[in-house]
């Protein structure tokens, strides 16, 4: 990692790699007191995982449940690791997700006994199967660097630094208003961009003023020598979605394709080559433009490089705004092949919708009938789709 910094000292390199653990060792794991957590971290002479976490996040329980409650995968790191489970939404005290510009969940922090951050990641690692080894080899890095002595130099160990009064109120949803103003005037009255505090702003509001962005793009190679390649990575991808995402709900093709230049420009190609397709895609249908949608959307999905969130997204959009039977037929088999796997209130919803404007409405109202039910039985609103059904009858009574 060329993002971190030596230092002499600190931690053994018996701790280098986590299958030299003891595996009868438990898990020491702590809820939201960062104090008692950094005592028990230097008390074991251990790292300190931070896990950001939320009760509304579905990812964070899976993490808790694959990694820190799983015994069998537990005992693989607890002879090197301390966790802190930390509920991002009480953080009243010790101000961590200010620290730590928190805004995905879960996000994980490892500190070494001297509260320097070792490693980084945003989100679980993977999905299914994979996030485990994942995560491991992730909690692997993060014991190599402390083991070299490497940390990110640009964050420093102090919880004690002073934030602008609207980060903290935009952070801790005190007041969320006028937060866009407040973040240009911020910018235009600071012009340091570089320190901690700056760069938590930055990141947490992924991007700036074009100014701030300018310097930013200009300086990158600093800014990931202070903060680390994840966190310049993140504005970066975030940034340039923005520009992406404004160009095409303005149906502006010069700013998407001058965008999808600056994509290509400073992210990687071959990470960003089907990031940037489906948003072709997304503009490709915002410009009504359907048929080649789907053309470059089917080429994907047949290569097995979509997802089934990304289909039900298409397949949703089609439904709402096309009237192509040549796509609405296609999208409604892939539908019908999602709620057979995963019969959930938006995939069942989406799918009647579909099945409605391909002509099959005997059927479409059957399967809202059934979104309705499995809407109510999540606590879901299915107000939509009730108003959807009550249409649906009073169109068959005047008939």
């Amino acid at each position: 990692m060329n993002t971190t910094h030596r230092k002499s000292g600190a931690i053994s390199l018996a701790i280098v790699l986590l299958n030299l653990l003891s595996y009868a060792q438990q898990l020491t794991v702590i809820n939201q007191d960062y104090t008692l957590a950094k005592t028990e971290s230097v008390k074991q002479n251990k790292l300190l995982i931070i896990d950001f976490y939320t009760t509304w996040c579905v990812p964070c329980k899976e993490l808790d449940e694959a990694v820190f409650k799983d015994t069998t995968v537990s005992k693989q790191f607890a002879g090197q690791f301390v966790v802190l489970r930390y509920d991002a939404e009480k953080d009243n005290v010790h101000r961590l997700t200010l620290k730590h510009h928190v805004s995905f969940y879960p996000t994980t922090v490892v500190l070494n006994p001297a509260q320097r951050v070792v490693n980084r990641l945003i989100g679980s690692s993977g999905t299914g199967e994979k996030m485990v080894p994942a995560y491991l080899d992730f909690l692997r890095k993060a014991s190599a660097n402390a083991a070299e002595n490497k940390f990110i130099k640009g964050v420093s160990a102090s919880t004690d630094l002073t934030y602008p009064r609207f980060y903290e109120d935009y952070v801790f949803r005190v007041n969320t208003k006028g937060v866009a103003a407040k973040v240009t005037d911020y910018w235009k009255s600071n012009s340091d961009y570089l320190s901690e505090v700056p760069f938590a702003i930055l990141c947490y509001f992924q991007g700036a003023t074009d100014e701030v962005n300018k310097f930013f793009l200009e300086n990158k190679k600093k800014y990931a020598d202070l903060y680390g390649e994840l966190d310049v990575k993140f504005i970066l991808t975030m940034m340039i979605t923005a520009k992406l995402s404004d160009a095409i709900d303005a149906k502006d093709r010069s700013a998407f394709n001058a965008a999808v230049r600056l994509a290509k420009e400073h992210l990687d190609t071959g990470e960003t080559k089907q990031y940037l397709l489906g948003m072709e895609e997304q503009m490709l249908q915002q410009e009504g433009r359907w048929t080649e949608a789907l053309k470059s959307f089917s080429s994907r999905k047949n290569a097995q490089q979509v997802s089934d969130y990304e289909t039900a997204r298409l397949c949703r959009a089609a439904s709402e705004k096309c009237s192509e039977i040549s796509v609405l037929k296609p999208c409604a088999e892939w539908m019908k092949a999602i709620a057979g796997k995963t019969p959930e209130y938006d995939h069942l919803d989406t799918y009647a919708r579909l099945l409605f404007k391909t002509g099959e409405k005997n059927k479409s109202y059957l399967i809202m009938k059934q979104a309705i039910a499995a809407g109510k039985l999540a606590k879901e609103d299915v107000t939509g789709s009730e108003k959807w059904l009550n249409q649906f009858n009073s169109d068959q009574r005047n008939k």
